[in-house]
């Protein structure tokens, strides 16, 4: 296999010709960005005691934790309502954030149906698109709820292409964007190749670092949220590996989000794990002065539709990120199961979550045997299969992951992508904890490989069954199937 791609930073030369040539031109609302200079300096000004990184800094020093409730709607007066309702929520000194989604359009890159969204939407009286449409919109909106509201702003780009979307957002204040490349093509995207969303994503990290560098501090979001149903070593292997190529743009900070399988043992050793084999892999490519912000991301399987069970996972999901001592704890809310957020249900996962924190203090999960056994088992798997996409790419992470997805090194059971081989199968062991059944052309050690076996087979004794495809294809609603009241 070919590649054209290359970790190797984009220099300014061909920043600014992809930005002129490529970025820009896509909608309307890109001409108002023309003068970077300028986007940055009103950035600086929009940001100030509302900056992301800046928040996590202090809450990372303190050993304090950040609430992220997430919300979108189609309307900017929408939006502002439902931001201002949650954010009288937060106590005064409570470390909050946000997550802003745009619509299904706009994550598509279709902006003449988000237009029709927006106008059905005012017709209406009501929201008729899933998230908030931002690239319609442009920066002055964007500035507006910048202006409007206190807590930091994310925005969670497009599928595939978010790079104008985070141009816009980026020039309002908004303190974060995203650093994605494996993580966008498995969890939404179909066509697309590796090597073109890592070359897409070059140029939304580098225009990270250059805000970065010119004095408005950007942190990403590095997340590995995929379908929702991964192994812990896959899902830790995505963020290492994207640590690099975000590195190699000149980011200097970085949101490590995992999506949580739910076992409270094996996700806290997932972020744990990632987030020393970030510095350590950062480190050894001459990235000294990269910081890592951990936090973990709800359950992205399906949700329960009562509210008693929903509430249940939105507490147990807060209740592995506080024990685990993480930084972020993103909120879903009662809503997940039919609808997106509303206002109401994301100021009731605030005040659970903010109760949550009162009532545990600052208890932590003790290490422990078992704890241990867990982080070396996906250390193993993540050092191995990182040094197997090196040597591929003669040094070259994003050579290598090309290279990994093309003969299966890089798999998982769950996407949409057709570049995914599909030959793994994970099911859940006698504690919940996400297992290989089937690891595929992954090349794991035989030490791993007997680590799972034995967990599931503890699985198959309580069972009284043999692990099958029935039990796996059961497992993928273990959390939404409704006991008998």
């Amino acid at each position: 296999m070919s590649t054209k791609i290359r970790n190797k930073r984009l220099t300014d030369d061909q920043f600014f010709k992809i930005r002129r040539e490529e970025v820009l031109p896509q909608w309307e609302t890109g001409k108002a960005l023309e003068n970077l200079d300028e986007c940055i300096e009103v950035a600086k000004e929009l940001s100030e005691g509302k900056n992301f990184a800046k928040t996590l800094i202090d809450a990372k020093e303190k050993d304090q934790h950040v609430l992220i409730p997430q919300f979108g709607r189609a309307l900017t007066d929408y939006t502002l309502e439902g931001l201002q309702f949650v954010e009288e929520v937060f106590d005064a000194g409570q470390h909050g954030a946000w997550t802003i989604y745009s619509d299904s359009y706009t994550r598509k890159n279709d902006y003449k149906s988000a237009a029709a969204g927006i106008e059905r939407s005012k017709k209406e009286g009501m929201s008729m698109l899933n998230g908030w449409p931002v690239v319609n919109f442009g920066v002055e909106e964007a500035r507006r709820i910048r202006r409007e509201t206190r807590l930091p702003l994310h925005f969670n780009s497009a599928d595939e292409d978010g790079r104008l979307a985070s141009e816009i957002v980026l020039a309002a204040g908004w303190n974060a964007c995203s650093v994605r490349t494996l993580q966008e093509v498995i969890a939404h995207c179909k066509d697309i190749p590796l090597e073109e969303m890592i070359r897409i994503n070059q140029y939304e990290a580098r225009l990270a670092g250059i805000y970065t560098e010119r004095g408005v501090p950007i942190c990403p979001y590095n997340a590995s949220h995929l379908s929702g149903y991964d192994s812990a070593g896959y899902r830790s292997f995505v963020c290492v590996s994207e640590a690099l190529l975000a590195a190699e743009q000149g980011v200097k900070y970085q949101f490590i989000t995992h999506g949580l399988n739910m076992n409270m043992i094996q996700d806290v050793a997932m972020i744990k794990v990632t987030e020393k084999l970030c510095y350590e892999y950062c480190a050894r490519f001459g990235y000294h002065d990269v910081e890592f912000f951990t936090a973990a991301f709800p359950f992205l399987g399906a949700w329960p539709p009562r509210d008693d069970e929903a509430n249940a996972m939105i507490a147990w999901n807060a209740a592995i990120t506080i024990m685990g001592g993480f930084t972020g704890v993103i909120l879903k809310c009662q809503d997940e199961a039919f609808a997106t957020p509303t206002k109401e249900g994301m100021a009731k996962s605030v005040r659970l979550a903010r109760h949550m924190l009162t009532l545990m203090g600052t208890q932590r999960l003790p290490e422990s045997a078992k704890q241990a056994q867990e982080e070396a088992m996906i250390e193993l798997e993540v050092r191995t299969l990182m040094e197997k996409c090196l040597e591929a790419g003669d040094g070259d992470m994003a050579v290598g992951m090309c290279k990994g997805v093309q003969v299966g090194w890089i798999d998982t059971m769950l996407t949409p992508w057709k570049h995914n081989h599909g030959k793994v199968m994970v099911m859940r062991d006698a504690e919940n904890a996400v297992r290989y059944l089937d690891a595929g052309d992954i090349p794991l050690p035989k030490e791993v490989i007997d680590y799972h076996r034995e967990k599931i087979a503890e699985r198959e004794k309580k069972d009284g069954r043999k692990a099958s495809l029935d039990i796996v294809v059961q497992d993928l609603q273990f959390a939404s199937i409704l006991k008998r009241s």
